[in-house]
């Protein structure tokens, strides 16, 4: 089959009036000049050719003029436009050669022109068809069709690095061969369009079939005209393209910054990544496309990584590895993530880079992420997540390697948004460093000053390198069920006082091997606004509270039977004037107040301001205390009551030992204990004896 050229240009005349006196509306033109041609076969000599101005406008709907001349021709020929004042005219060419014609639309006040470049063949001794050379940037409008029949031979031939400025347009079955090395760059104003057919497929190629025999097909232009529709590239990816951070055969790059539709296309034999798209560049697909026999598969922004059709196909590849770069999710519509279908189990999903959440993100059941040296997932103040996986199908999280004191960051949570859940998530390997704002390495961490909550619920966190959940004090869990923690460097969970009441519901908890098994109260107060009486569970299998910094009760507290608190050196349990606490343990499971460590005097002990009569210590444990004074209290004890708040403390069936002062002391008759203390409850090894008394 013979080929027709057409090399189609758009210029734009801008007339601007301006004065710095003059503050009247000046007026704009509106005509828009469009030559067009639709011949679509060979143009030889002596063939009438009709052009069409049709499509020219005045976008003010004013009525306008035409006027076509012939700007340049052949040497030698005669030839002369017909009806040169009308929409479509037409000549017959007479020489071969190329043709330059241009259309003026024009009113009284203002004119635009646009102007035809063709190529016209002998039509006597039309030349043997042979591959065409593009050896030049393209900056002219430019329509490239079909050459050969035989899809084995190339159509056109790329010598060296291409430029597309403008348009340009590829016929299905146009196969383009590139030398060694070379690429083509599409960029702004430019565009590249390929016109789809059922099957028949557009390809760019290498001159020769080696992976990575040229660079690559790089999309800088930002135009929403830019569509891949049923294209093949094949043998790119060679060498890093300009612009681009990888190698890869189909690049959108970010300086544009790109944009480009992808439709039921094939990405193969690629030296390097089949596609990448940097940071701030955008892509597309109406349908599922196919990576198959390449180095790399695919790598994307996280931003873009929801645009994958489910019904892509990964086959074959070196590694079978989809990347996930860190960048902003900032949509005005929640930002889906699901799994892809019918893809070899060896699929991997790489994180790379911290990816900030700054709208909706919700991800589906069965997605599996490795993430990458130091990555994190931060949901802003403005996202949300909701991580939704299965029992059958979980949602995990791990790193790329595991490393004691973890290899990734984790996912740190700094919204207040109600629909930040996670159910049925496997989280491991994380805590490597502190993320953001938080004070402790942790796996999960809720940020306190923008009162974060999450759900959480049939999760698994392990291998942490700090903490598996830490809840700032302002934070919120709203609710935690079934939730395991193993092997983590730190405590299990981290929460202030107030968080701690959450438990009363969680069902399930599992601590196994952490570097504490249970959860940390850290330095806080408890309150509650509405006066309602606070009630904290005892953990089971041998977890305890560890009480890192000094705790207040500032509101009513009750403590079920079985309830362990190991404190902090020197670290203090204050109930203060407006709270209580009721701390009523049963002969089996006693309620215990013990150090950190076992050692004499390891922590200050419970100091009591409060009055209320409902301070009650009943089968409990008071062990390794009296560290030193407290204050409010003169002397050093396990237990002392302050008189200056007329302090109650009913205390019996309990013991107190081990202490490095008195086991209790009143600060003054002020005070008030249970008088039959001394009868009903056991001292033991207590440095300045049993109880103090003014």
């Amino acid at each position: 089959m013979k080929t027709k050229l057409i090399l189609l240009s758009i210029f734009f005349l801008m007339i601007i009036g301006c004065s710095e006196d003059d503050s009247s509306e000046i007026p704009a033109n509106t005509l828009e000049a469009d030559a067009f041609s639709e011949y679509q076969g060979e143009i030889l000599t002596g063939e009438t050719v009709v052009l069409d101005g049709s499509k020219s406008k005045d976008k003010a709907g004013k009525p306008f003029q035409y006027l076509w001349k012939i700007k340049t021709k052949p040497m030698g020929s005669f030839t002369e436009l017909e009806e040169e004042t009308t929409a479509k005219p037409k000549f017959t060419p007479d020489k071969p050669g190329n043709y330059s014609v241009e259309l003026k639309i024009f009113n009284t006040e203002f004119f635009d022109t646009d102007e035809l470049a063709i190529l016209v063949i002998d039509g006597e001794n039309p030349p043997l068809q042979e591959t065409i050379i593009i050896s030049e940037n393209i900056t002219e409008r430019l329509h490239l069709s079909n050459v050969f029949d035989d899809p084995d031979k190339f159509d056109y031939l790329v010598t060296g690095d291409i430029h597309v400025k403008a348009l340009l347009t590829i016929d299905p079955n146009v196969v383009i061969a590139f030398e060694e090395n070379t690429a083509m760059y599409v960029d702004n104003p430019g565009a590249i369009i390929t016109t789809a057919a059922a099957s028949s497929f557009t390809t760019f190629t290498g001159k020769n079939k080696v992976p990575g025999y040229w660079k690559g097909l790089i999309i800088n232009s930002n135009s929403p005209l830019n569509k891949l529709d049923r294209v093949t590239i094949e043998y790119g990816g060679g060498a890093i393209a300009q612009g681009m951070e990888v190698a890869t055969s189909l690049g959108i790059d970010n300086e544009g910054p790109g944009h480009l539709d992808l439709v039921s296309s094939i990405i193969q034999y690629s030296g390097a990544y089949a596609m990448a798209v940097e940071v701030g560049a955008k892509w597309n697909t109406e349908s599922f496309n196919v990576y198959r026999d390449n180095n790399k598969t695919i790598r994307v922004p996280a931003s873009q990584f929801g645009i994958v059709s489910s019904l892509s196909e990964f086959h074959n590849n070196e590694e079978n590895v989809i990347e996930i770069i860190g960048d902003p999710i900032h949509s005005t519509v929640e930002t889906l993530w699901s799994p892809l279908n019918n893809n070899p189990i060896d699929l991997k999903y790489i994180v790379k880079g911290k990816i900030e959440v700054v709208s909706g993100l919700r991800i589906m059941q069965g997605l599996e992420f490795y993430m990458d040296r130091d990555s994190e997932i931060n949901i802003t103040t403005s996202g949300y997540l909701v991580a939704q996986g299965s029992n059958q199908y979980p949602i995990k999280f791990r790193g790329n390697e595991s490393l004691d004191g973890g290899y990734w960051k984790g996912i740190s949570i700094m919204s207040a948004d109600k629909k930040n859940e996670m159910n049925y998530v496997e989280i491991q390997d994380a805590g490597s460093e502190i993320m953001g704002s938080l004070q402790n390495k942790t796996a999960i961490g809720l940020g306190g000053a923008n009162e974060a909550n999450l759900k959480l619920n049939s999760t698994k966190i392990t291998h942490s390198g700090g903490n598996g959940l830490y809840v700032e004090n302002g934070a919120e869990i709203i609710s935690l069920d079934f939730v395991k923690f193993h092997k983590n460097q730190g405590p299990a969970m981290s929460m202030a006082a107030n968080q701690v009441t959450k438990l009363n519901n969680a069902a399930g908890m599992e601590f196994i091997d952490n570097g504490h098994n249970g959860v940390e109260i850290f330095g806080s107060t408890l309150y509650s606004p509405d006066v309602n009486e606070t009630v904290w569970p005892a953990l089971h299998f041998g977890a305890s509270y560890l009480v890192s910094g000094n705790l207040g009760i500032q509101s009513g507290l009750k403590i079920l039977p079985g309830a362990v608190f190991k404190f902090a050196e020197d670290k203090m349990l204050g109930v203060f004037p407006n709270g209580y606490l009721i701390a009523k343990g049963t002969d089996a499971n006693k309620i215990v107040f013990t150090g950190a460590n076992a050692s004499k005097g390891f922590w200050n002990g419970i100091r009591v301001q409060s009055g209320n009569v409902k301070n009650l210590l009943d089968q409990t444990e008071v062990l390794y205390a009296g560290k030193t004074e407290m204050p409010g209290v003169a002397k050093i004890a396990s237990i002392g009551l302050d008189g200056d708040y007329l302090a109650n403390l009913t205390i019996k069936n309990s013991k107190i030992a081990h202490g490095h002062g008195y086991g209790i002391a009143l600060e003054d008759h002020r005070t008030s204990l249970n008088s039959d203390y001394d009868m009903v409850n056991i001292f033991d090894d207590l440095s300045l004896g049993n109880v103090y008394l003014p």
